[in-house]
């Protein structure tokens, strides 16, 4: 939903700006307000702890196309959204690598001009104030971050799902949609429109030209067919065989794309958490770790 650019600047790849019509004095008043709140958001908060380093080499051998990256960002908004969502996670991204310069034609050439020897390690993500837009994977090299694969997709339902993802450079944010969201998250008490929502209605403004980060992922995978966290019917009791099988056997429902959260692809059953640091790398001994004498492993 919400990053910093931190030290790599805007991403600006095919990131378009509508032209601006003639506005009344109140609407250009509303769009004052508008920038002025959305510029306060987006400055980075004061203290922020990067709990494990990323080694930039292993990340790199180890993440893939099509890896979903979790990050939990430095911007106030970013601070907003972990509220709202009660999770870590303020934002996701996709990762296509070099799949830019491989479709050749002006994205090769953006690409390369936008980004230099990073071009070939490519994420595609949606940012509140620029819209969907390509940038280095880099750019989150000081934050922390999670990378989720989608297990045992069909390599060509993956391709579709990075097309997707690729069409979608230059679309707006949907504000809306991450407000909706917060009023169905946060609200106590459900009216109006709130009491005939379920799963599967459409937040935000519900248009083809503007998508939240996590939404736009969502929507690729689910036009393949591939869950995120679809509801699993469980029964009223719920049934205690249900604990003794596959989840996935039971009926589920396929929750609308606006509704789902960059948690939901940590929490998924379906997609892997990749432990680039150390696990995957297959070199972890606890035995022989450098601990602090403030810090002693306890006796």
């Amino acid at each position: 939903m919400t990053s910093s650019l931190g030290r790599w600047g805007k991403s600006t790849l095919l990131a378009t700006k509508a032209p601006t019509p003639l506005q009344s004095p109140l609407l250009r008043l509303k769009e004052r307000l508008r920038q002025a709140v959305a510029r306060f958001l987006n400055r980075e908060v004061a203290t922020y702890e990067l709990k494990v380093p990323n080694n930039m080499a292993r990340l790199y051998q180890h993440i893939r196309k099509g890896d979903v990256v979790l990050v939990e960002g430095q911007l106030r908004l970013s601070q907003l959204v972990k509220y709202t969502t009660q999770s870590q996670w303020s934002h996701c991204a996709l990762y296509v690598g070099d799949e830019l310069l491989h479709r050749g034609g002006r994205l090769r050439e953006q690409a390369l001009a936008d980004f230099g020897e990073l071009a070939d390690r490519l994420l595609i993500e949606a940012l509140t104030d620029e819209g969907v837009v390509a940038a280095p994977l880099a750019k989150y090299r000081w934050h922390n971050i999670r990378l989720c694969r989608p297990y045992g997709i069909d390599p060509a339902d993956l391709d579709g799902v990075i097309d997707a993802v690729v069409a979608d450079l230059g679309k707006q944010y949907d504000s809306r949609n991450f407000l909706d969201l917060a009023l169905m998250l946060l609200s106590p008490v459900k009216f109006g429109p709130l009491k005939t929502r379920t799963i599967q209605t459409c937040l935000g403004n519900c248009t083809d030209l503007q998508v939240i980060c996590s939404g736009m992922i969502a929507k690729a995978f689910q036009r393949v067919g591939y869950p995120i966290l679809p509801q699993i019917e469980v029964g009223d009791p719920p049934d205690e065989k249900l604990l003794e099988t596959d989840p996935y056997r039971r009926p589920l429902t396929m929750r609308h794309y606006s509704q789902i959260l960059p948690r939901d692809f940590d929490l998924s059953p379906n997609f892997q958490v990749i432990k680039f640091n150390i696990i995957e790398g297959g070199q972890f001994d606890y035995k022989h770790l450098t601990w602090k004498q403030a810090g002693t492993k306890p006796s």
